[in-house]
């Protein structure tokens, strides 16, 4: 990236940062989406200013994410995602309203739980993040977040599930009708990312979306979820017939949350 100290030299394209950072422009673009990575729209184009970008990476270098009261910075990639859920957090049968009313109903049980004390600065943070780019990832699912947790800090990581059987437009990246909803909270990026990443593994698993969605009660909701981690924790301790398989460190006999560190 050129030193220029004009404006055109100032401001980068994704091309440009996919470049510097040595990722695709597939990569930036979900960076952008989890608000991972600091960027601005101008005429529905991304762009990102030089000194951001670069105070992105020495923070990135340092390692200063910050930390979560209530869980060590270092074991939340441990802890299954049913630990951060619970049948309070769980609104089934949301009917169909703005983003603003959705919005509103999921960071409800995060006030009353005391997670998040500051409801009404929460949800703007939700709805600032929506209108940067829809967190609607397709198939019917949403991930609504805040861009910077840390500036929002929930007393600790935590998820909320909510289902609207009959849909409501999210502008998602498929233009499809969003039914299930699953918001994160946490007061550190780099808990965060991980969140975002074991919400994607989650949703990536065949007809997940439709079975949370399909689930008459938020107890069945955690039943779906318990299910999950089962088949989970089996495929990942499942014996292999490889020769790599020996002297395996034992690690993988507990379900994890993978970083969410972006490739």
């Amino acid at each position: 990236m050129r030193d220029n100290s004009d404006i055109k030299g100032q401001i980068l394209t994704i091309q440009d940062v996919a470049e510097a950072l040595m990722v695709s422009v597939k990569t930036v673009t979900r960076m952008l989406q989890d608000g991972a990575i600091p960027g601005f729209k101008v005429s529905n184009q991304w762009r990102f200013h030089r000194d951001d970008l670069n105070s992105w990476l020495k923070q990135k270098r340092r390692g200063t994410e910050g930390h979560s009261t209530g869980f060590l910075h270092g074991e939340v990639h441990e802890t299954p995602l049913s630990r951060l859920v619970n049948e309070q957090l769980i609104i089934t049968g949301l009917a169909p309203d703005t983003p603003a009313g959705i919005l509103e109903k999921l960071a409800a049980p995060l006030a009353e739980s005391g997670i998040v004390s500051d409801k009404k600065l929460f949800v703007e943070g939700l709805l600032q993040r929506e209108e940067m780019m829809s967190t609607g990832i397709g198939g019917g699912a949403a991930i609504p977040h805040v861009r910077y947790p840390e500036r929002l800090p929930a007393d600790r990581p935590a998820l909320v599930m909510g289902t609207c059987p009959e849909g409501v437009e999210w502008k998602a990246i498929d233009g499809k009708p969003v039914r299930l909803f699953l918001l994160p909270a946490s007061g550190s990026v780099t808990v965060h990312l991980r969140l975002l990443s074991a919400i994607r593994e989650l949703l990536a698993a065949p007809d997940m979306t439709a079975r949370l969605v399909r689930a008459a009660s938020a107890r069945d909701i955690m039943s779906e979820l318990m299910k999950y981690e089962v088949r989970q924790h089996s495929s990942r301790t499942r014996p292999s017939s490889g020769p790599l398989h020996a002297g395996g460190s034992g690690r993988e006999n507990h379900p994890k949350i993978k970083k969410g560190e972006t490739e």
